[in-house]
């Protein structure tokens, strides 16, 4: 019922023409590594095509010219969660991280990491970075058993995550953590109670989750990233994967404010559920951002025009991520205290206009 009445409002607001799109201007996604250490079954990263978005990795010189030229644009605020990978497999992650350090005009950046190809003294450094402020570590199953079941990953990469974790704990009694937040997502089975486990991934848990900066949270809800992950890879899981059938209405929030720039140069205009790229709407290669991520880039109008008309392209139509904006979506486009402006298309084509 609740969903309903929220369709019913969404389509008064498409009717008069009400929509609320966060400040395209907080935040962009950079992805400088598509590499990953794991191949859970629920995730896109090993059933993406390979031939349209090889695996590979940003060069440090790279990354520094496409983050000058998103601050120059006017953004806020950088995500470096790869679409589908692990940032940590970027072996210079933490040279980059100190190129953002040093750039005046960024207000911030974040991240999340399934937390096992970090090291212990990059662990450490985390704490000592003053533009980070946010860290969100993925948690797959809540055992030895179900975390293999459920990430396709060794009792090496187990035995690293409690090991990181035990660290984490060290880090968060012994140090300052300069106003760093970090949130624990957990992905389990249906009816898991984290109060009544006691494994070794658990117990570390919940210590953690005592921690006052720590925030946590669980569910077994999990999304099918446009149609790619099919009930068929996820049905010994004990999981629900939500439906594909989602009703839309206008365009989508994402295509204007979570923006991907990916680790081989193309800029998509979705950073969350397009394991493809197929919503590229240009190449760094081949231009520069502020010519991409414009109005006058037919690529781009084309496909907000596309979606304004509720023509949705393959990925957008199975996708149950969407967020329209004509309808209220308490979503996090950055930071989970952050409070973002938000404008209504006419104004956001107007920015998008004067680029």
């Amino acid at each position: 019922m609740k969903n309903l009445i929220k369709h019913f409002l969404g389509k008064i607001n498409f009717f008069f023409k009400i929509q609320k799109i966060p400040d395209i201007y907080n935040n962009i996604n950079i992805e400088t590594t598509s590499r990953c250490n794991l191949k859970c079954k629920f995730c896109a990263y090993d059933k993406r095509d390979l031939e349209k978005v090889p695996l590979t990795t940003m060069s440090i010189e790279n990354f520094d010219e496409i983050v000058n030229q998103a601050l120059n644009m006017g953004y806020k605020n950088i995500g470096l969660t790869p679409t589908t990978g692990d940032i940590f497999m970027d072996k210079d992650i933490m040279k980059k991280m100190d190129i953002l350090e040093l750039k005046s005009l960024l207000d911030g950046y974040y991240f999340y990491t399934n937390f096992i190809p970090i090291k212990e003294e990059n662990i450490k450094k985390l704490f000592h970075l003053e533009k980070l402020k946010s860290v969100g570590i993925s948690i797959y199953g809540h055992d030895e058993e179900s975390f293999k079941l459920y990430s396709n990953g060794s009792i090496n990469s187990y035995n690293k995550l409690i090991k990181n974790l035990n660290f984490l704990l060290y880090c968060l009694t012994n140090l300052n953590l300069n106003g760093l937040k970090i949130e624990f997502s957990q992905r389990t089975k249906r009816g898991f109670d984290l109060g009544k486990s006691d494994s070794e991934l658990s117990k570390i848990l919940k210590k953690l989750q005592a921690n006052k900066v720590v925030d946590y949270s669980q569910n077994s809800e999990f999304n099918n990233w446009g149609g790619i992950v099919k009930e068929e890879h996820v049905k010994d899981l004990n999981i629900k994967l939500n439906d594909t059938n989602l009703k839309k209405i206008g365009s989508c929030s994402l295509i204007y404010s979570r923006m991907m720039i990916g680790a081989n140069g193309l800029v998509n205009a979705c950073a969350c559920r397009d394991a493809n790229f197929t919503l590229a709407i240009g190449d760094l290669n081949k231009n520069k951002l502020n010519e991409i991520i414009n109005i006058k880039n037919k690529k781009y109008k084309n496909l907000i025009d596309r979606q304004e008309k509720n023509d949705f392209p393959d990925v957008c139509k199975s996708c149950d991520f969407y967020r329209s904006i004509y309808k209220k979506n308490d979503f996090i486009w950055s930071f989970r205290d952050q409070k973002i402006k938000k404008y209504s298309l006419k104004q956001t084509l107007k920015l998008l206009n004067e680029r």
